[in-house]
């Protein structure tokens, strides 16, 4: 039994507050063995933490929406979460062919990222204190993006991706995080509106264009439908990748054995998709993921009525002892003889949701990590602290806040 918890509600309501103090892990622990359902106060929201129950969540469309509005909801609207059925199909299909399918990457979208990542790589400042997260963790998923969409904004994107991600799913527990994300959608859209209307008239091979020019019965897609999916693809398509990145490099800087390991094997993608699996199992960088009931359900023991919304914590279930062996410890070849699968709805662990929703960009974001770990191996002997480096924070989107860090040449 996980001890030194006495009340686990309220040490929860505090870890939801932002008390830094409140061990995350043997929380979950002591939640997964007593309360595996319950109803927090805090977050005004049913709170799941065995990993049958948060996988069934997310696998069950039917019974359980995602959330358009409100507190823990995204603020850019209906988009590829959202859609159902023939809509799905119809207005998700040009992004997906961008991101998902196999031709996507054979055709050059696995060179893109090759790229990207090089010439982030190439600007690395060797020899002296270089925060990792703001220099290569988030440049690289973020220029990646500015590739497929054909828009040259990184330095505004970057700005306002934050803000549009945290006053999502992280509004459970803080709302007021939304107003700065309304502002932040606005300016994004003000942004999109001229080059949409330039792309319905001069398509390009890009994502905005396919959006542009792609017509749903027989009605092209409205402004709003295009800016939000820009929207889902900046915040999807960064943070999990930032976000793991950097929890997995102040791991490496902290365990020289284990980064003599990586460095040693990095031309094996196998491997590296393995260690990248098991980054985004030990150090979750989305730790949970909002639902709402469509109707009433029970799950484990306890009734939720419809209309009640729901957290899944993603980071209690990839701890889960009945699911994982000895799942505290960080095993980069836990993955070696199922490594791909990691990465599409059939895998175990679950940082990209489940079922027909499951992340888009999946396995783009797979792609994306072993590149940054390869290209920055090739190029960095060691990875020096420079100073303490910060804890991971944040109750829904975690990750250290940055990473001071020296790099010593290869």
């Amino acid at each position: 039994m996980a001890t030194g918890i006495l009340d686990p509600e309220a040490a929860f309501a505090a870890l939801a507050g932002g008390d830094g103090s409140v061990d995350r892990y043997r929380l979950f622990d002591r939640l997964r063995e007593e309360l595996p359902v319950f109803h927090s106060e805090a977050i005004d929201a049913w709170v799941l933490t065995r990993y049958e129950d948060v996988f069934a969540v997310l696998e069950d469309e039917e019974r359980f929406w995602t959330l358009t509005e409100g507190r823990g909801a995204p603020v850019y609207g209906r988009t590829l979460l959202q859609w159902r059925g023939r809509e799905h199909n119809k207005k998700a299909g040009p992004v997906l062919r961008r991101i998902r399918s196999p031709r996507a990457f054979s055709e050059g979208l696995d060179e893109v990222v090759r790229e990207v990542t090089t010439e982030v790589a190439d600007r690395l400042p060797m020899g002296e204190p270089v925060d990792f997260k703001s220099t290569y963790a988030m440049w690289m998923p973020l220029l990646v993006i500015t590739r497929l969409l054909d828009i040259d904004e990184g330095t505004r994107f970057r700005d306002w991706y934050h803000a549009i991600a945290q006053g999502g799913v992280s509004s459970i527990a803080r709302p007021g995080l939304r107003d700065a994300a309304f502002t932040a959608l606005a300016q994004l859209r003000a942004l999109l509106e001229p080059i949409v209307e330039a792309r319905r008239e001069h398509p390009g091979a890009d994502v905005v264009s396919d959006l542009a020019t792609a017509r749903y019965d027989g009605e092209p897609l409205a402004l709003d439908e295009i800016v939000a999916t820009v929207a889902f693809l900046l915040t999807a398509g960064v943070e999990t990748t930032e976000r793991a990145l950097t929890s997995l490099f102040r791991y490496l800087a902290l365990n020289p054995e284990t980064w003599e390991q990586v460095r040693a094997r990095r031309a094996d993608r196998t491997f590296l998709l393995s260690l990248s699996a098991e980054a985004l199992r030990c150090f979750s960088p989305v730790q949970g993921l909002t639902r709402a009931a469509h109707v009433d359900v029970t799950v484990g023991d306890v009734t939720l009525q419809a209309g009640d919304r729901v957290l899944v914590s993603l980071s209690s279930a990839n701890r889960d002892p009945h699911v994982f062996d000895d799942p505290e410890r960080f095993d980069p070849e836990r993955w070696l003889d199922n490594a791909e699968r990691q990465f599409v709805a059939g895998g175990k662990v679950l940082p990209f949701g489940a079922g027909r929703h499951h992340c888009a960009g999946s396995r783009l974001a797979a792609t994306e990590m072993v590149h940054a770990i390869r290209e920055f191996c090739d190029r960095v002997a060691w990875v020096e602290p420079a100073g303490d480096l910060p804890v991971a924070e944040g109750l829904l989107l975690n990750s250290p806040p940055s990473l001071p860090v020296i790099l010593h040449p290869a």
